[in-house]
């Protein structure tokens, strides 16, 4: 099966939308990236008060041009970029002490999302977004679905080798769909509130979380950021299998109102009205 290019809507003005998409993320610790380019090996970030760094897509050996490795195809004025679990593809934002939200004693609140597009069937867990170098005991989160396709965010204090994890139930990913997903955490590292979203629909409304271990913080840890994917850019695990576009990381816990004004803006930017 293959995927149909969306046509640009008339009606659609790219830039206003990522305005507005720029204004409800706000705050502090704000990175989003809006794919607005097709070629090349930097992907960059976008926005007044951006705090994202420049994003380089890369393999497991080196970085790789778009057009070599991620088959961008044009959505209303930005991009979905391919990734492919088979050759591990992602995007590396490196380590960025924006992409941290905890320091070894206490969280701050933080959320994060995309639109996604799994090109095959559920049954393996896929890293959305994450800062999570497990290999080297430097975990902070990593936001992914499980085998189910339920949406899941695990928080991690690297240095207790503990964790909270939320997860979602009752309205699981749709392969070869979009679906808009996001996380968001209050900081309240005592008794987190965690809440899943797919297409504005809060799949944990309980916002309750798992606890292994005695979960202190998140530390801001020497772990870079990677899209489609977790661990060490030069091992990485969990990769994504399809499309993604317009991710974000802000650091504030987007409300549900946000995150379905979130929703509509976005379904114009990927045609889906």
């Amino acid at each position: 099966m293959g995927v149909e290019i969306v046509r640009a809507h008339p009606f659609v003005r790219p830039f206003a939308s990522l305005d507005e998409i720029v204004t409800i993320l706000g705050g502090t610790k704000m990175a989003f990236w809006p794919f607005l380019t097709a070629i090349g090996a930097d992907v960059f970030p976008y926005g007044s008060g951006n705090d994202g760094a420049v994003l380089t897509p890369s393999d497991e050996a080196a970085a790789r041009a778009l057009e070599a490795e991620f088959n961008p195809i044009r959505l209303n004025g930005v991009h979905a970029y391919y990734f492919d679990s088979s050759v591990n593809n992602h995007l590396n934002g490196g380590d960025n002490a924006n992409y941290s939200h905890g320091n070894g004693t206490v969280d701050t609140a933080f959320s994060l999302g995309a639109w996604i597009m799994p090109t095959e069937a559920l049954g393996t867990a896929r890293t959305i977004i994450a800062k999570y170098g497990s290999t080297a005991n430097l975990e902070e989160y990593d936001f992914r679905f499980d085998a189910s396709g339920n949406l899941v965010l695990e928080l991690h204090d690297a240095s207790a080798s503990a964790s909270e994890i939320g997860t979602g139930a009752g309205d699981v990913l749709v392969p070869w769909a979009w679906n808009f997903v996001v996380a968001t955490y209050d900081g309240e590292e005592a008794t987190p509130d965690v809440h899943l979203y797919r297409n504005g629909s809060d799949t944990l409304a309980a916002g309750t979380t798992t606890e292994t271990g005695a979960y202190v913080a998140m530390e801001d840890t020497a772990a870079g950021l990677l899209i489609g994917a977790r661990d060490a850019t030069g091992t990485p695990a969990q990769e994504f299998e399809g499309y993604v576009a317009l991710p974000f990381v802000t650091g504030k816990e987007l409300t549900a109102v946000e995150v379905t004004q979130l929703y509509q803006i976005g379904r114009r930017l990927v045609g889906l009205v």
